[in-house]
């Protein structure tokens, strides 16, 4: 296999045992389950909660029990690093909060993996490598109706708006305040980051688990990330009327029934899905929430007017598309909601669209860092699969950070198995041998990098 133009072979060098390091995954594992634990079991550690905040502060006196510094940006993204900085930066990570009622690895693996990585360098020179830094960014999960918040705000992407965004009755303002922290680079629509730091950062690997089936099904070790997928995101709010369901009699002349137009509708786009997959197109679509969202029902308190004996007058559901492809996202979502409306109008329905998020795909993760990532399993005789993410990550928003003189940030992304595909649940699980697997190839990949002869800042490291 062709050596890399950027990243040269380097010696594996002395590792800690395999023993010692499914040791120390145990540890944290099982830490951060007790944080954020509900009754029935399942993990719920929103964004700037106090529970999230509690994690982080966790892997914060971890990585300073070996010699790393930890610091916050202005939003309480955490980086830990070398006391002796380096010309270049790389970083390695992930996020610490979760979906409500969700589970322990999602994003957790990543930052526990990073965590280790670093560990692994330390033990290896006899001190934490400079320009190495595990970052932990807040926020990832889809709460407040936005997702990668923290990494978002970092690089100054992040929209204004979502500042007011509410979850349980808080805006994202409040709740970013009442960890300490100032929400005034999300206003301003500027980094959260040092614009120097941002500048000399050649390179981002982030850990996940796959949160599907591959891997464990065909028996690999790690999966090399290839596309990430984005997202387009839609409340759909149907009205029509109230009416005594044995006096009204039925039809369209008669009845206004916002559930049989549902029905109508939720086939409809099952049925344009299939056409477009058929046709060559790759993406997924999902209606997520039906009738059933306690936020939502403060918005739409008639929803409780439904009843066995009336004509149904309200409805809403959400529809989740993703996709690595931002210009047929785009397409296909005015198709649909086409598909809505002209459906909606059949049955005497009024429909209201709202999009609650977009998210960038990103097409093609930087080929240089997959291959760096293939050399280094290969070293070790790890099996792998090159695979695209149907799910989204903050790698997204570093690779659409800019360098002052306009390059990007090359980027990677490991996948380590998880059992039966389960994720977003209190069922998620990952073998801590599987996450090793993931913790040798980071550090054997930032070994690779940081070895680069060429400067990274500056140039265009992703492929368009």
């Amino acid at each position: 296999m062709s050596q890399s133009p950027r990243f040269r072979q380097v010696s594996a060098g002395p590792e800690a045992s395999s023993l010692d390091l499914v040791q120390h995954l145990d540890r944290h594992f099982a830490k951060l389950a007790t944080i954020g634990v509900q009754p029935d079991g399942s993990i719920s550690r929103i964004a700037w909660s106090d529970e999230e905040s509690s994690a982080i502060a966790y892997v914060r006196s971890e990585g300073e029990s070996f010699g790393l510094e930890g610091r916050y940006d202005a939003v309480g993204n955490l980086l830990l690093s070398s006391p002796v900085p380096g010309e270049r930066s790389l970083l390695v990570g992930s996020h610490l909060d979760s979906v409500p009622r969700g589970g322990n690895y999602d994003g957790a693996a990543g930052v526990v993996a990073g965590l280790e990585s670093l560990r692994l360098l330390a033990e290896e020179s006899g001190e934490p490598p400079p320009g190495i830094h595990l970052v932990v960014w807040r926020g990832e999960e889809h709460t407040y109706n936005a997702v990668y918040k923290g990494s978002a705000s970092a690089f100054g992407l992040s929209e204004t708006h979502i500042l007011h965004n509410t979850y349980e009755g808080h805006s994202l303002r409040d709740a970013i305040r009442s960890q300490g922290f100032d929400p005034a680079p999300i206003d301003e629509a500027r980094p959260a980051l040092e614009r120097s730091f941002i500048d000399s950062m050649a390179g981002y690997l982030e850990l996940h688990i796959e949160q599907g089936v591959r891997l464990e099904r065909e028996h690999k070790d790690l999966g090399i990330v290839t596309s990430i997928a984005g997202d387009r995101r839609f409340l759909v709010v149907l009205e029509g009327r109230f009416d005594h369901s044995g006096a009204t009699p039925m039809g369209q002349v008669y009845r206004s029934d916002v559930n049989l137009a549902l029905a109508y509708i939720l086939t409809g786009i099952d049925q344009l899905g299939k056409q477009r997959r058929e046709a060559g197109h790759d993406f997924v679509q999902t209606v997520g929430i039906l009738n059933t969202d306690p936020e939502l029902d403060k918005r739409y308190p008639d929803i409780h007017n439904n009843s066995v004996t009336k004509v149904s007058g309200l409805a809403y559901f959400t529809l989740d598309v993703m996709s690595a492809d931002d210009d047929f996202m785009d397409v296909y979502a005015a198709e649909v909601h086409r598909l809505i409306w002209r459906t909606a109008k059949q049955f005497g329905v009024k429909a209201v669209i709202e999009q609650l998020d977009s998210s960038r795909g990103l097409p093609r993760l930087d080929p240089r860092v997959q291959e760096c990532l293939r050399e280094t399993i290969e070293s070790r005789g790890s099996s792998f699969l090159s695979m695209p993410s149907g799910a989204g990550h903050d790698a997204v928003m570093v690779a659409e950070a800019r360098h002052s003189g306009g390059g990007r940030i090359p980027v990677g992304m490991l996948f380590v198995p998880c059992r039966a595909g389960i994720s977003h649940s209190r069922e998620e699980s990952a073998s801590h041998e599987a996450v090793a697997h993931g913790v040798h190839a980071l550090a054997g990949a930032l070994r690779r990098m940081q070895s680069a002869q060429q400067p990274v800042p500056g140039e265009d490291g992703v492929a368009p």
